[in-house]
């Protein structure tokens, strides 16, 4: 997909060249970097989000945006800030999240070289900052778009006491019409076309045994439940490797499932009245949580069966998987954008984890992707990001909307 402006053809080649140029040239590094840095100033684990949201709100009027302030729980409000466009176009929204997770080895916030360290650096206020610094650019380079761009900030993203609040507040605006959009780039991950993410759910398989607890020297340990146990984490260990030479997406690798958690028992010779696994299992596109969860239910079964133990599965946190296909539209805008800025292709990545992506695609039916500065160092001990990266991915974005939202004619362009 190429930025298309209605004119003459070599009136619309000529002005293209030039936007592009005025557009880059208007990506200030210094001053995305200087407002990443103040957001990681401020701390901002979930739940806990008043203040970078104030910021950042001021920010977005500072770049002469009007700001919805959308109060998800008191003190606590998403953001969705517009570029109107003049009409003709589709609507992309740039999206991210504020908070960050707990700030556990209080990492100090610095610059060092080309990098900017501290607590949510990568995930994700870099992103956060670039798509304000892509803002910047377009309006300094006088570019009027014919679809709206949307900007969009929202809470509740990290830490699992939100329940993911923010973005299920974003999804209910988005259907109840509040906010509309026709496709939605979020603004973290690597600065690549992260287009698909697996389907994830935390199980829970507790097994009870009907005898109860029983001093272990009155029970062959042939009938002993935590054997059973045993058995359990050993088929589960079983069915990974069926996975790993399964069928395997051509992105993201093979599908997964692990153990996090292992509880049985109560006292050293007493049975187990109760044992429990808690653990994550990630699938690929083209299934749904429900049917992962009675396909896992029916390979473990057989073994609580032959130790005459009651089994339950229970799941939670559930995401099901998303992929957006090459040839959809903003994949090609966010590619084409890409190589302008960095002069080749992008490379289309997939992950096992899952996101607010998973969430927007089956929530609202928007298609999704990622692209961002950074992600490797997300959650880490020292967590950081390139300015030069954050200055890059913030010119991919600006061209990204002038690739999807389409560019009308502007006031210094030839007459058609």
């Amino acid at each position: 997909m190429e930025i298309v402006i209605a004119m003459k053809p070599e009136s619309a080649r000529n002005r293209t060249m030039t936007l592009i140029d005025d557009v880059m040239a208007h990506v200030d590094s210094d001053w995305i970097a200087d407002l990443a840095e103040r957001l990681v100033r401020i701390p901002s684990v979930t739940l806990h989000e008043t203040v970078v949201c104030d910021c950042f709100a001021n920010e977005l009027r500072e770049l002469g945006l009007e700001v919805d302030v959308r109060e998800v729980t008191p003190g606590r409000p998403n953001l969705y800030a517009r570029i109107p466009g003049c009409g003709g176009g589709p609507t992309l929204m740039l999206n991210g999240h504020l908070d960050t997770i707990p700030n556990q080895n209080n990492q100090p916030v610095f610059r060092e070289g080309d990098r900017l360290y501290g607590r949510g650096s990568t995930d994700m206020k870099g992103g956060m900052a670039a798509m304000l610094g892509a803002v910047r650019a377009l309006t300094r380079a006088d570019v009027q778009l014919q679809g709206d761009l949307l900007l969009t900030a929202i809470v509740g993203h990290e830490e699992p006491e939100a329940n993911k609040d923010g973005p299920l507040a974003l999804i209910d605006d988005i259907k109840s019409g509040r906010i509309a959009c026709d496709r939605i780039v979020i603004v973290e991950g690597p600065p690549a076309l992260w287009v698909m993410s697996m389907g994830s759910m935390v199980f829970t398989i507790t097994l009870e045994s009907k005898r109860g607890g029983v001093h272990t020297q009155y029970v062959p340990f042939s009938e002993n439940p935590i054997r059973f146990l045993g058995d359990m984490i050993s088929r589960i260990a079983e069915i990974q490797t069926q996975l790993d030479h399964g069928d395997v997406h051509p992105l993201a690798g093979a599908e997964r499932i692990d153990l996090g958690i292992v509880n049985a028992g109560d006292y050293f010779n007493r049975t187990a009245h109760r044992c429990q696994l808690v653990g994550n299992r990630r699938w690929a596109p083209g299934r749904q949580v429900r049917g992962v969860a009675d396909e896992l239910r029916s390979q473990l079964e057989p073994i609580a069966i032959a130790g005459q133990l009651d089994m339950t599965l229970t799941y939670e946190h559930d995401r099901e998987p998303f992929e957006t296909p090459a040839e959809d539209p903003v994949v090609q805008a966010v590619s084409a954008a890409h190589r302008s800025v960095a002069g080749v292709a992008p490379d289309v990545i997939g992950k096992r984890i899952v996101g607010d992506a998973n969430l927007y695609v089956h929530g609202c039916g928007v298609p999704t992707i990622y692209y961002g500065p950074s992600n490797e160092t997300a959650h880490a001990d020292v967590e950081n990001v390139s300015i030069k990266d954050m200055a890059s991915v913030a010119a991919v974005y600006a061209l990204a909307a002038m690739n999807y939202c389409g560019v009308a004619t502007a006031s210094k362009a030839a007459p058609a």
